[in-house]
């Protein structure tokens, strides 16, 4: 069986400037250095691209904008780490263990991702 491991390419500091950080405004529009488009690949590119992406993508972005503009969300983190457990990463010690995913079909997360959901303004 021959699995190809492409979300490796995201801790490549030829991609990824200090790759084991946690700096998620690097895909920011405004952060530099500037992320190839084609460096983080969520769906994968060329013959092999999922049929359905645009629609995915598009329908995606629908649900968020209505999501984030009625509720403010924040993550319940309980188990920060002192110290790095991954020589690749340091997000372990920021977001505990959702910074490690189960490798099935497809990435997931580990297991529940707790959050506080309030209505805006609430």
């Amino acid at each position: 069986m021959v699995l190809p491991l492409v979300h490796t390419t995201h801790y490549n500091p030829e991609y990824f400037p200090e790759p084991s950080k946690f700096l998620p405004d690097r895909f920011l529009d405004s952060y530099e250095p500037k992320v190839d488009r084609y460096a983080w690949r969520p769906f994968e590119r060329g013959p092999r691209t999922c049929m359905g992406q645009e629609l995915a993508m598009e329908d995606m972005r629908v649900v968020l904008l209505f999501t984030v503009r009625w509720f403010d969300f924040e993550p319940i983190i309980t188990n920060k780490a002192e110290k790095p457990r991954a020589s690749f990463s340091d997000w372990d010690t920021k977001i505990g263990d959702m910074a490690f995913q189960v490798t099935k079909f497809t990435a997931a997360p580990r297991g529940p991702v707790p959050m506080k959901v309030r209505l805006r303004g609430r």
